[in-house]
């Protein structure tokens, strides 16, 4: 495991537990209870133990635990955004649909779990509701690059909206992504199609019908489509959002 991967992973669980303990500043547990039954501790050793489980690639144990955690603290939004990821990894697109929409119940703050969502919706053709999770997660974290980098894909190949793409492309670049060289490549060619559809249109004298007659992005073939989608693979770490 990644450092960076073991610093989030012991994040996530020191975070858990300062929640669980909010609002109790220097509470000492009495001693005829030290003992007893605590949910939230226990959802909170559970937890650790499904990340850890997801990072080593054990989808089955982390599925199990999260279901676990969901048992004991079944407000908690974080392992219904990770159990998402795993059900749709498994082909349970329904099931990961669920889980992300209770996710967002629980907190609607969760711009991860927008994210999340839209990928899904995206993956399942449903690209209406993939634009509105995605932009939804920008209104909650409007620096997230890799939201603006899944939404300017969705405009560039889905939805043939190009002017729109640049605008999440351009913001990715900003940003300061690690891709921001091959996306600059992305929009120089966007820009350079858009100037050949506005000649085109020019010469012939009028407007195109939207979505007709148009060059097709050198990156549409279905083959690398999905190469250029990113999954967040935890919703529940903060800050900053994880690829």
């Amino acid at each position: 495991m990644s450092r960076r991967r073991r610093l989030a992973v012991a994040w996530a669980a020191v975070a858990w537990l300062a929640a669980a303990c909010a609002g109790t500043p220097g509470r000492v547990a009495p001693t005829d209870t030290a003992g007893a039954p605590d949910p939230e501790r226990d959802a909170a050793a559970l937890f650790e133990r499904a990340l850890l489980a997801q990072d080593a690639g054990d989808d089955a144990t982390a599925t199990a635990r999260l279901r676990e955690v969901i048992a004991l603290t079944p407000d908690r939004a974080a392992p219904h955004a990770n159990l998402g990821i795993l059900l749709r990894r498994a082909g349970r697109v329904d099931d990961a649909v669920r889980e992300y929409e209770t996710a967002i119940r629980l907190d609607p703050a969760d711009a991860a779990a927008y994210h999340n969502l839209a990928l899904v919706h995206r993956s399942s053709g449903a690209f209406a509701e993939a634009e509105r999770a995605y932009t939804r997660a920008l209104e909650i974290r409007p620096h997230q690059a890799d939201t603006h980098y899944n939404l300017g894909i969705l405009y560039e190949l889905y939805l043939n909206r190009p002017q729109d793409a640049l605008v999440h492309y351009r913001a990715v670049v900003t940003l300061g992504s690690p891709d921001a060289d091959t996306i600059a490549g992305w929009i120089r060619t966007l820009e350079r199609r858009l100037a050949k559809d506005d000649d085109s249109r020019r010469d012939a004298g009028g407007e195109r019908p939207p979505g007709r007659g148009r060059r097709a992005s050198p990156c549409s073939s279905p083959s690398r489509w999905r190469p250029r989608s990113r999954w967040m693979t935890r919703s529940p770490r903060r800050p900053p959002i994880r690829r």
